[in-house]
Protein backbone atom coordinates (compact mmCIF):
# COMPACT_ATOMS: atom_id res chain seq x y z
CA UNK A 1 0.00 0.00 0.00
CA UNK A 2 1.68 3.45 -1.02
CA UNK A 3 1.60 6.27 1.22
CA UNK A 4 1.09 9.40 0.28
CA UNK A 5 0.99 12.73 2.72
CA UNK A 6 -2.53 13.85 2.49
CA UNK A 7 -4.22 17.57 3.40
CA UNK A 8 -6.46 15.73 6.81
CA UNK A 9 -5.99 18.11 9.14
CA UNK A 10 -5.43 17.73 12.85
CA UNK A 11 -9.12 18.14 13.49
CA UNK A 12 -10.09 15.68 11.36
CA UNK A 13 -7.77 12.68 12.56
CA UNK A 14 -8.88 14.17 16.36
CA UNK A 15 -12.31 12.81 14.82
CA UNK A 16 -11.23 8.91 15.17
CA UNK A 17 -11.16 7.61 18.84
CA UNK A 18 -7.53 9.19 20.61
CA UNK A 19 -6.72 7.73 23.99
CA UNK A 20 -7.23 10.26 25.99
CA UNK A 21 -6.83 10.47 29.98
CA UNK A 22 -10.31 11.56 31.78
CA UNK A 23 -8.81 14.14 33.71
CA UNK A 24 -9.07 18.08 32.30
CA UNK A 25 -6.27 19.70 34.10
CA UNK A 26 -5.79 23.55 34.97
CA UNK A 27 -5.36 25.98 32.12
CA UNK A 28 -2.60 28.17 33.92
CA UNK A 29 0.09 28.67 31.26
CA UNK A 30 3.96 28.26 31.99
CA UNK A 31 5.43 31.27 32.73
CA UNK A 32 7.60 32.95 30.50
CA UNK A 33 10.74 32.87 32.26
CA UNK A 34 10.43 29.42 32.53
CA UNK A 35 10.20 28.48 29.11
CA UNK A 36 12.96 30.38 28.06
CA UNK A 37 15.00 29.01 30.69
CA UNK A 38 14.04 25.50 29.05
CA UNK A 39 13.74 26.28 25.36
CA UNK A 40 16.82 25.40 23.05
CA UNK A 41 16.93 25.30 19.22
CA UNK A 42 16.16 21.48 18.09
CA UNK A 43 19.33 21.02 15.72
CA UNK A 44 22.17 23.13 17.98
CA UNK A 45 20.31 22.27 21.62
CA UNK A 46 21.78 25.93 22.66
CA UNK A 47 19.90 28.46 24.01
CA UNK A 48 17.46 30.84 22.47
CA UNK A 49 17.24 34.41 22.15
CA UNK A 50 13.93 35.83 22.19
CA UNK A 51 12.23 39.11 20.45
CA UNK A 52 8.50 40.13 20.15
CA UNK A 53 8.49 38.94 16.49
CA UNK A 54 10.32 35.22 16.63
CA UNK A 55 12.94 33.49 18.23
CA UNK A 56 16.87 32.66 17.42
CA UNK A 57 18.94 30.55 17.98
CA UNK A 58 22.36 31.63 19.75
CA UNK A 59 24.68 29.10 18.11
CA UNK A 60 23.02 28.71 14.17
CA UNK A 61 21.10 31.66 14.02
CA UNK A 62 18.81 29.99 12.99
CA UNK A 63 14.99 31.97 13.31
CA UNK A 64 12.01 30.49 14.48
CA UNK A 65 8.94 31.95 14.24
CA UNK A 66 5.70 32.30 16.27
CA UNK A 67 2.23 31.29 15.46
CA UNK A 68 -0.90 33.41 15.32
CA UNK A 69 -1.48 32.12 18.93
CA UNK A 70 1.85 33.56 19.72
CA UNK A 71 3.18 30.15 20.24
CA UNK A 72 7.05 29.91 19.18
CA UNK A 73 7.18 27.24 16.48
CA UNK A 74 11.07 25.16 17.03
CA UNK A 75 10.63 22.42 14.03
CA UNK A 76 14.34 21.54 12.51
CA UNK A 77 11.76 20.49 9.44
CA UNK A 78 7.96 19.86 8.44
CA UNK A 79 6.43 18.24 10.57
CA UNK A 80 4.06 15.46 10.82
CA UNK A 81 1.42 14.55 8.51
CA UNK A 82 -1.83 11.86 8.33
CA UNK A 83 -0.94 10.18 5.10
CA UNK A 84 -4.49 9.56 4.14
CA UNK A 85 -3.76 5.85 2.70
CA UNK A 86 -3.57 4.82 6.44
CA UNK A 87 -7.08 7.38 8.07
CA UNK A 88 -9.62 4.72 8.26
CA UNK A 89 -12.51 7.60 9.94
CA UNK A 90 -15.18 8.60 7.91
CA UNK A 91 -14.91 12.07 6.86
CA UNK A 92 -13.53 11.64 3.12
CA UNK A 93 -16.69 9.86 2.75
CA UNK A 94 -18.85 12.16 4.13
CA UNK A 95 -20.68 15.17 1.63
CA UNK A 96 -18.93 18.95 2.86
CA UNK A 97 -22.09 19.70 4.83
CA UNK A 98 -22.09 16.54 6.89
CA UNK A 99 -18.19 16.77 7.30
CA UNK A 100 -18.79 20.36 8.95
CA UNK A 101 -21.24 19.12 11.14
CA UNK A 102 -19.30 15.78 11.87
CA UNK A 103 -16.29 18.20 12.84
CA UNK A 104 -18.60 20.37 15.38
CA UNK A 105 -20.06 17.66 17.13
CA UNK A 106 -17.17 15.00 17.81
CA UNK A 107 -18.35 13.79 21.17
CA UNK A 108 -21.90 13.12 20.33
CA UNK A 109 -21.24 11.47 16.96
CA UNK A 110 -17.78 8.94 18.13
CA UNK A 111 -17.77 8.36 21.69
CA UNK A 112 -14.41 7.26 23.11
CA UNK A 113 -13.65 3.58 23.47
CA UNK A 114 -11.20 3.67 26.53
CA UNK A 115 -12.57 4.22 29.88
CA UNK A 116 -10.71 5.18 33.27
CA UNK A 117 -11.92 4.02 36.46
CA UNK A 118 -11.20 6.96 39.12
CA UNK A 119 -7.83 5.29 40.27
CA UNK A 120 -6.16 5.21 37.17
CA UNK A 121 -7.41 9.02 36.23
CA UNK A 122 -5.28 10.24 38.94
CA UNK A 123 -2.18 8.72 37.49
CA UNK A 124 -0.39 11.66 35.93
CA UNK A 125 -1.73 14.02 38.36
CA UNK A 126 -0.65 12.10 41.40
CA UNK A 127 3.05 11.81 39.22
CA UNK A 128 2.76 15.74 39.14
CA UNK A 129 1.72 16.47 42.38
CA UNK A 130 4.86 13.95 43.51
CA UNK A 131 7.10 16.82 42.38
CA UNK A 132 7.56 20.92 43.95
CA UNK A 133 5.85 23.39 42.28
CA UNK A 134 9.43 25.09 41.19
CA UNK A 135 10.41 21.72 38.97
CA UNK A 136 10.03 22.33 35.51
CA UNK A 137 8.50 19.54 33.98
CA UNK A 138 8.01 18.50 29.84
CA UNK A 139 4.66 17.14 29.03
CA UNK A 140 5.48 15.58 25.49
CA UNK A 141 2.52 15.34 22.94
CA UNK A 142 -0.09 16.72 26.24
CA UNK A 143 -1.48 19.28 23.13
CA UNK A 144 -4.38 21.08 25.29
CA UNK A 145 -4.28 18.84 28.63
CA UNK A 146 -2.27 20.85 31.19
CA UNK A 147 -1.37 19.73 34.74
CA UNK A 148 -0.16 22.95 36.23
CA UNK A 149 1.57 26.01 35.70
CA UNK A 150 5.05 24.41 36.04
CA UNK A 151 4.38 22.62 33.29
CA UNK A 152 5.99 23.08 29.63
CA UNK A 153 3.30 21.61 27.05
CA UNK A 154 4.99 20.79 23.92
CA UNK A 155 3.14 19.36 20.94
CA UNK A 156 3.85 19.00 16.85
CA UNK A 157 0.05 21.19 16.38
CA UNK A 158 0.20 24.90 17.62
CA UNK A 159 -3.10 24.79 19.72
CA UNK A 160 -4.30 26.66 22.54
CA UNK A 161 -2.32 25.37 25.54
CA UNK A 162 0.35 24.25 23.90
CA UNK A 163 3.75 26.31 24.72
CA UNK A 164 6.25 25.09 22.07
CA UNK A 165 5.77 23.43 18.86
CA UNK A 166 7.90 20.47 18.57
CA UNK A 167 8.68 16.83 17.75
CA UNK A 168 9.61 14.05 20.38
CA UNK A 169 12.61 12.94 18.48
CA UNK A 170 14.01 16.65 18.20
CA UNK A 171 13.02 18.16 21.42
CA UNK A 172 13.27 21.99 21.79
CA UNK A 173 14.80 22.13 25.28
CA UNK A 174 17.84 22.08 26.70
CA UNK A 175 20.23 19.33 28.21
CA UNK A 176 19.38 18.74 31.88
CA UNK A 177 16.62 21.34 31.62
CA UNK A 178 13.63 19.11 33.18
CA UNK A 179 13.23 18.21 36.80
CA UNK A 180 10.34 15.39 35.44
CA UNK A 181 8.31 14.24 32.14
CA UNK A 182 5.18 13.39 31.05
CA UNK A 183 4.51 11.00 27.70
CA UNK A 184 1.20 9.84 27.91
CA UNK A 185 -0.21 7.86 24.66
CA UNK A 186 2.46 9.54 22.95
CA UNK A 187 5.11 7.09 22.16
CA UNK A 188 2.88 5.22 19.90
CA UNK A 189 2.57 7.95 17.15
CA UNK A 190 6.30 8.82 17.08
CA UNK A 191 8.06 7.47 14.06
CA UNK A 192 11.25 6.35 16.03
CA UNK A 193 10.71 5.34 19.77
CA UNK A 194 14.21 5.56 20.42
CA UNK A 195 15.21 8.22 19.56
CA UNK A 196 12.10 10.16 21.29
CA UNK A 197 13.15 8.00 24.33
CA UNK A 198 16.76 9.44 24.13
CA UNK A 199 15.71 12.77 24.47
CA UNK A 200 13.49 12.33 26.93
CA UNK A 201 17.03 11.00 28.63
CA UNK A 202 18.82 14.11 26.98
CA UNK A 203 16.47 16.97 28.63
CA UNK A 204 15.68 14.80 32.37
CA UNK A 205 18.62 15.93 34.77
CA UNK A 206 20.17 12.79 36.22
CA UNK A 207 18.00 11.17 39.07
CA UNK A 208 14.67 12.51 37.30
CA UNK A 209 11.64 10.95 37.22
CA UNK A 210 9.55 10.26 34.12
CA UNK A 211 5.97 8.79 33.51
CA UNK A 212 4.59 7.32 30.64
CA UNK A 213 2.06 5.39 29.18
CA UNK A 214 1.43 3.28 25.93
CA UNK A 215 -1.33 1.47 24.33
CA UNK A 216 -1.47 -2.60 24.37
CA UNK A 217 -4.61 -4.14 22.72
CA UNK A 218 -6.15 -1.03 20.93
CA UNK A 219 -6.99 -0.45 17.38
CA UNK A 220 -5.61 1.70 14.79
CA UNK A 221 -5.65 5.47 15.83
CA UNK A 222 -3.52 7.71 13.87
CA UNK A 223 -2.10 10.79 15.11
CA UNK A 224 -0.72 11.78 12.67
CA UNK A 225 0.75 7.96 12.60
CA UNK A 226 0.29 4.75 14.89
CA UNK A 227 3.28 2.72 14.65
CA UNK A 228 3.67 0.42 17.97
CA UNK A 229 2.00 -1.40 21.10
CA UNK A 230 3.54 -2.22 23.95
CA UNK A 231 3.30 -4.96 26.90
CA UNK A 232 3.92 -3.58 30.59
CA UNK A 233 6.86 -6.03 30.46
CA UNK A 234 7.76 -4.77 26.97
CA UNK A 235 7.46 -0.73 28.17
CA UNK A 236 9.97 -1.85 31.56
CA UNK A 237 12.59 -3.50 29.22
CA UNK A 238 12.26 -0.31 26.76
CA UNK A 239 12.89 1.91 29.34
CA UNK A 240 15.42 0.04 31.18
CA UNK A 241 17.31 0.00 27.88
CA UNK A 242 17.47 3.61 27.20
CA UNK A 243 18.63 4.21 30.52
CA UNK A 244 16.04 4.90 33.13
CA UNK A 245 15.51 2.83 36.28
CA UNK A 246 11.97 1.25 36.47
CA UNK A 247 10.19 1.83 39.87
CA UNK A 248 6.60 0.85 39.04
CA UNK A 249 4.28 -0.07 36.58
CA UNK A 250 1.02 -0.94 35.41
CA UNK A 251 -2.47 -1.20 33.98
CA UNK A 252 -3.27 2.24 32.42
CA UNK A 253 -5.98 1.08 31.02
CA UNK A 254 -8.08 -1.86 31.61
CA UNK A 255 -9.53 -5.47 29.26
CA UNK A 256 -13.05 -3.97 28.90
CA UNK A 257 -11.97 -1.17 27.16
CA UNK A 258 -9.40 -3.14 24.57
CA UNK A 259 -12.50 -5.44 24.16
CA UNK A 260 -14.94 -2.53 23.41
CA UNK A 261 -12.74 -1.48 21.12
CA UNK A 262 -12.10 -4.60 19.24
CA UNK A 263 -15.89 -5.47 19.30
CA UNK A 264 -16.67 -2.40 17.65
CA UNK A 265 -14.21 -3.13 14.60
CA UNK A 266 -15.01 -6.37 14.54
CA UNK A 267 -18.45 -5.63 13.90
CA UNK A 268 -17.89 -2.59 11.44
CA UNK A 269 -16.16 -5.91 9.05
CA UNK A 270 -19.20 -7.25 9.73
CA UNK A 271 -21.79 -5.60 8.81
CA UNK A 272 -19.94 -3.85 5.93
CA UNK A 273 -20.07 -5.95 3.39
CA UNK A 274 -16.02 -5.73 2.75
CA UNK A 275 -16.94 -2.41 1.65
CA UNK A 276 -14.63 0.46 2.81
CA UNK A 277 -16.99 3.21 2.25
CA UNK A 278 -19.51 1.11 4.41
CA UNK A 279 -17.34 0.13 6.60
CA UNK A 280 -16.22 4.09 7.66
CA UNK A 281 -19.54 4.61 7.52
CA UNK A 282 -20.48 2.06 10.07
CA UNK A 283 -17.65 2.45 12.74
CA UNK A 284 -19.29 5.12 14.36
CA UNK A 285 -22.88 3.00 15.20
CA UNK A 286 -20.59 0.52 15.87
CA UNK A 287 -18.49 2.37 18.52
CA UNK A 288 -22.47 3.37 20.06
CA UNK A 289 -22.98 -0.18 20.38
CA UNK A 290 -19.95 -1.34 22.07
CA UNK A 291 -18.69 1.19 23.94
CA UNK A 292 -21.07 0.19 27.44
CA UNK A 293 -18.48 -2.89 27.81
CA UNK A 294 -15.83 -0.29 28.49
CA UNK A 295 -17.38 0.60 31.83
CA UNK A 296 -16.63 -3.13 33.29
CA UNK A 297 -13.55 -1.52 33.73
CA UNK A 298 -14.66 0.15 36.61
CA UNK A 299 -13.54 -3.53 38.68
CA UNK A 300 -11.82 -5.36 35.83
CA UNK A 301 -8.07 -3.34 35.81
CA UNK A 302 -7.66 -3.79 39.08
CA UNK A 303 -7.67 -7.92 38.44
CA UNK A 304 -4.46 -9.02 39.37
CA UNK A 305 -3.95 -10.94 35.74
CA UNK A 306 -5.72 -7.87 33.66
CA UNK A 307 -2.14 -6.87 31.87
CA UNK A 308 -2.22 -9.83 29.98
CA UNK A 309 -4.87 -8.01 27.74
CA UNK A 310 -5.38 -4.23 28.90
CA UNK A 311 -6.20 -1.74 26.74
CA UNK A 312 -2.85 0.37 28.12
CA UNK A 313 0.15 0.39 30.59
CA UNK A 314 2.19 2.72 32.37
CA UNK A 315 5.40 2.92 33.73
CA UNK A 316 7.29 5.26 36.29
CA UNK A 317 11.16 5.41 35.61
CA UNK A 318 14.14 7.86 36.48
CA UNK A 319 17.05 9.03 34.40
CA UNK A 320 19.90 7.26 35.76
CA UNK A 321 23.12 9.00 37.37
Amino acid sequence: MAAKTSAVCIADWQLDEQWEGGLLASSTQVGPERLEAAAACPRCRTPLAWDAASVRCQSCARVYPFSELGIPILLAGDPPTLEETWYPGALGVLPPGLRRFARRHRRLLIPELTYRSPNRRELVAKFVASLPATATIANVGGGTRRYGPNIVNIDVEPLAGVDLVGVAEQLPLLDGSCDGAVLQAVLEHVRNAELTLSELHRVLRPGAPLFIEVPFMQGYHPSPGDYRRYTEQGLRAELADHGFDVEDSGVAVGPASAMAWVAAEFLAFLVSGRSERVYRLVRPVSRWLTQPIKYADRWLDTHPMAHTIPSGVWARGRRGE
